[in-house]
């Protein structure tokens, strides 16, 4: 067996991931690094390791958070929760309305998977004046339930596409093996088709989580200034009219970034395996 040699082109190829991965971790440096700093010290010394590990900011930023209409850790719940809730609704809804799209070869099949595309393409901020309407005259407006509404319409596009990508590169052949031994078609899905579906399952959750989590705008619209804000919104009210605690609003960034950060670690290999997957088809 040849080995690899270590050449110049090798070299400079490492020295190109080294130079990536630091500009890559420099914004992460910055951000932990204003975080335990006082505002004095990060406008002094920037650049330099904070003096101290003092975590007053992420004490202050705990317990200021919100504007007085919801504290930082209610709004780490409410992040939670319609996080959670949208990614769950979107993998059991996503997932059955590609696979009948994908494994239909009809006229109103393909009408329905472009009104999906569709959906990707346009901007959902074009609906937001008349659901804030509606949701207004319904009482949904405020809540968490209408937030998690809103997310659903604007994320199930991407979830059917996604879903139907990968059915349309599966052979249909497991689930004709199935049925021949005498399966129905709802029970070759869930014991053929599910077990499957793990790799885009995790693209799909992981994506959709992180645009649920770190939107600002959606949220802004439809919660703001109620009980049921975000963490965005929570974070965003440290900017008053004429100045900004930044040592706050970085410390509150950090407690945001944690548990994306931890969630990409556990699923990662889950996320690459649906792109992998993406990619070859």
């Amino acid at each position: 067996m040849a080995r690899h040699r270590y050449t110049w082109m090798s070299a400079l190829r490492e020295l190109g991931f080294w130079i990536l991965a630091a500009l890559v971790s420099l914004p992460v440096y910055f951000l932990v690094s204003l975080s335990l700093k006082s505002p004095s010290e990060g406008a002094s010394s920037p650049f330099a390791p904070p003096r101290d590990l003092d975590l007053g900011n992420y004490r202050a930023a705990w317990n200021q958070g919100g504007n007085g209409t919801a504290s930082f850790g209610a709004a780490l719940l409410n992040s939670m929760f319609v996080t959670f809730v949208v990614v769950g609704l979107l993998l059991v809804i996503g997932a059955p309305a590609a696979y009948a799209l994908a494994r239909r070869s009809s006229r109103l099949s393909g009408g329905v998977f472009a009104l999906f595309v569709a959906g990707i393409i346009l901007p959902s901020q074009l609906g937001f004046i008349p659901i804030f309407v509606f949701f207004s005259r319904t009482g949904l407006a405020g809540t968490r339930i209408g937030l998690v509404l809103v997310y659903l319409g604007m994320l199930l596009p991407l979830s059917v596409f996604l879903y139907a990508g990968f059915f349309r590169r599966m052979p249909r052949a497991y689930e004709e093996a199935a049925m021949v031994d005498g399966a129905t078609g709802l029970r070759a899905f869930v014991l053929i088709v599910l077990p499957l579906m793990r790799p885009v399952t995790g693209t799909v959750a992981i994506l959709s989580g992180l645009l649920v989590w770190n939107d600002f705008f959606t949220p802004l619209i439809f919660v703001g200034g109620t009980g049921s804000i975000t963490l965005p919104v929570a974070i965003y009210s440290f900017v008053g009219a004429y100045t900004a605690e930044w040592n706050l609003i970085f410390a509150g960034i950090t407690i945001a970034l944690a548990p994306m950060i931890v969630l990409y670690l556990v699923s990662q290999r889950y996320l690459i395996k649906g792109f992998s997957s993406g990619i070859r088809g």
